[in-house]
């Protein structure tokens, strides 16, 4: 008598496993991980389906008919929940990158056109000039070298002097020589090709330069540009 009461009351514990299993299975097949789904949740699926009829084999068909049921027909259903889920979550997480990229481009346009209208407003401002003779700039660099670069050197000039001689640098770009008396000149540098083949000797001209310090004893200038 002992020994039926026993096996009358044996534990289904594959139908128990069963239920287990197909609880983690359907928990991956949510998970919006890529690949939880096909790689762990299916097969852990699998095992449920074969731990179902195990106990369907020991404890007949309705200790795990229902697990059986369910991993064939609800497991497929919440497999394709979990893939929209899945999709859903790239879909998202792709809008907000692009937002994010947009906000970022817009920001970046932003401080550029910022940047290129406080350049804009630079140049439009008028600069305020050495007014100087070419012949006053040589006199003060021969006075004293020192003192003439800490009052032109890098300063915004404005010189008005008679072309002594219209020439090309090293690098074949403009270079013209202002007279500043017998004999000694002003290097007038960076005017283009075309502001250059106007003039000749003997012209009286007017350029704006920045002060270039003295080459060869003589007094130098750059980014010079004619003025009317």
């Amino acid at each position: 008598m002992n020994a039926t009461h026993s096996s009358g009351t044996q534990p289904n514990t594959a139908g128990k496993a069963a239920w287990i299993l197909l609880a983690i299975a359907w928990f991956c097949f949510l998970l919006p991980i890529p690949g939880s789904g096909v790689f762990i949740g299916w097969p852990v699926n699998l095992v449920a389906f074969i731990l179902a009829i195990v106990a369907m084999s020991k404890g007949g068909t309705r200790k795990g008919v229902m697990q059986l049921l369910l991993s064939l027909v609800v497991s497929p259903v919440v497999y394709l929940i979990g893939t929209m889920l899945l999709v859903g979550a790239v879909g998202a997480a792709a809008d907000q990158s692009a937002e994010h990229a947009a906000k970022a481009a817009a920001a970046g346009n932003a401080a550029a056109a910022e940047v290129a209208a406080r350049e804009a407003k630079a140049e439009a401002a008028p600069v305020d000039r050495i007014e100087v003779t070419a012949t006053e700039l040589y006199n003060d660099y021969k006075a004293n070298e020192i003192t003439a670069n800490a009052r032109y050197k890098g300063k915004p000039l404005l010189i008005t002097g008679t072309v002594n001689a219209i020439q090309s640098d090293f690098r074949d770009k403009p270079l013209i020589q202002v007279a500043a008396g017998d004999f000694v000149t002003v290097s007038i540098s960076g005017l283009s090709v075309e502001e250059a083949s106007e003039l000749s000797n003997g012209a009286r001209i007017k350029a704006a330069c920045t002060g270039n310090g003295e080459v060869l004893s003589f007094p130098a200038t750059r980014d010079c540009k004619l003025q009317d």
